[in-house]
């Protein structure tokens, strides 16, 4: 038996030659390392029976018993047997090297001593056309017309059964390989899902990695997620998220489901995000995240070390460092280099640049590509009509909401001192 389409709908005979039924499905146990082929299920006039393995004998073209009808000795599924035709055959599971939803076309069993396993399940059209009877034509096209058929198999080993409401079981990638792939690939996968599956998977991977998955996808794929699983699990998904990009998906809620989540968020995380919601779409405002680090200028270079030390903030937010006073109005930026090679004691005021290339909340999204090119920045302040420090936008913002086309050279980390012309002085 290689495998399940080939042996479904096939008559079983008894000892006596004498016809028992038609096989209807084939039970397999979970085991290490693959699942056995534990019992077949017989549909006959009499209604329906399970029949151990072992008392099966496989031949040419024909499937015995090694007992007479009245020997048979019915199997009993436990609740961890899984009916291949009716469980696997014809659902979407995750093939986890080409990042799509694929269907199980057909299943997959490899034989070992005094056993039959499960090796894995076939998504290719081969396996399709075996399961419509029609495998003589997969054979003319490799034959009369030299085309390279193949079957597409995804090992056992990468797909995982699980209980549903919706249904008795589904089948979908591992969810701890699943959290091992790229952000951005995961979000491809899910695009790619119905509603209800792309909220158990969000809702089954853990908060960080669901975290970096979500802004990854599509703003309505982002807003249908968080509309449709539990509302606490949301708030502590966006939570974990920069506060611009929680502000995004929140942006696209209803009014009533924002407020809601906000609601259940820590108080600080919501505040900030609330902030965000004020600006409009396509403005420096709108694309600005309020994740940065901001120091006092009577700091030392040690005290600035050690603050951001104590915050260990992202990567994207630490491109430079804002020196504000204590109404939080800009006086100045450093860059990591100069406060490095400071003595320790040297305050921030003395090699901050004081002459700051900066854009207004209320600026459009055209304007703020065009500062980030002229200048080469990774990273712009936003500042508002009283010079007070709103946020910053990061130049893997602009590159999201600007075509690649757009650009007419790369972005580009200089030094910074503060000596620098104006032009030059954050780059």
């Amino acid at each position: 038996m290689q495998f399940l389409t080939q042996i479904l709908g096939r008559m079983v005979f008894d000892s006596a030659s004498e016809p028992v039924g038609r096989i209807s499905d084939v039970i397999v146990r979970p085991s290490d390392p693959l699942p056995i082929v534990i019992a077949i299920a017989v549909s006959s006039k009499q209604g329906d029976k399970f029949i151990p393995w072992r008392q099966v004998r496989e031949e040419v073209n024909r499937i015995s018993l090694l007992v007479r009808k009245d020997g048979i000795v019915k199997y009993n599924p436990r609740k961890e047997d899984i009916p291949l035709r009716k469980s696997v055959l014809d659902r979407q599971i995750v093939d986890v090297h080409d990042y799509k939803l694929v269907r199980v076309n057909d299943v997959r069993f490899v034989e070992t001593p005094g056993q039959v396993r499960l090796l894995g399940v076939d998504s290719s059209g081969v396996g399709l056309m075996r399961g419509l009877g029609l495998e003589w034509l997969a054979n003319l096209v490799r034959t009369g017309f030299k085309r390279k058929l193949s079957e597409k198999i995804i090992a056992w080993n990468d797909v995982e059964t699980l209980e549903q409401k919706s249904g008795p079981i589904k089948l979908k990638i591992s969810l701890n390989k699943l959290s091992k792939l790229h952000p951005a690939d995961i979000a491809d996968i899910i695009e790619q899902m119905n509603p209800m599956q792309r909220a158990d998977v969000i809702e089954n991977l853990d908060i960080h990695t669901a975290a970096d998955v979500l802004p990854e996808a599509s703003p309505e794929i982002q807003a249908a997620i968080i509309e449709d699983i539990n509302m606490e699990h949301a708030s502590d998904i966006l939570e974990e998220m920069d506060p611009d990009e929680a502000a995004d998906i929140l942006g696209d809620l209803s009014h009533e489901r924002s407020e809601q989540i906000l609601k259940e968020m820590e108080p600080d995380e919501a505040e900030d995000v609330r902030e965000l919601l004020v600006y409009q779409d396509e403005t420096a405002g709108g694309l600005m995240t309020t994740d940065y680090i901001a120091i006092t200028d009577t700091m030392t270079a040690q005290e600035t070390i050690d603050r951001v030390r104590e915050l260990e903030p992202d990567a994207e937010t630490i491109y430079y460092l804002y020196a504000v006073t204590t109404e939080e109005k800009l006086v100045g930026i450093i860059s990591l280099r100069d406060l490095i090679v400071a003595k320790p004691d040297t305050p921030v005021s003395q090699f901050m640049v004081t002459r700051v290339v900066q854009i207004h909340p209320d600026a459009g999204v055209r304007e703020a590509a065009e500062l980030f090119q002229k200048y080469n920045l990774l990273a712009i302040p936003v500042i508002d009509d009283d010079d007070e420090l709103k946020g910053i936008i990061t130049i893997d913002d602009i590159l999201e909401h600007t075509p690649a086309k757009a650009w007419k050279g790369r972005p580009r980390l200089r030094r910074v001192h503060a000596e620098d012309s104006p032009q030059d002085n954050i780059n």
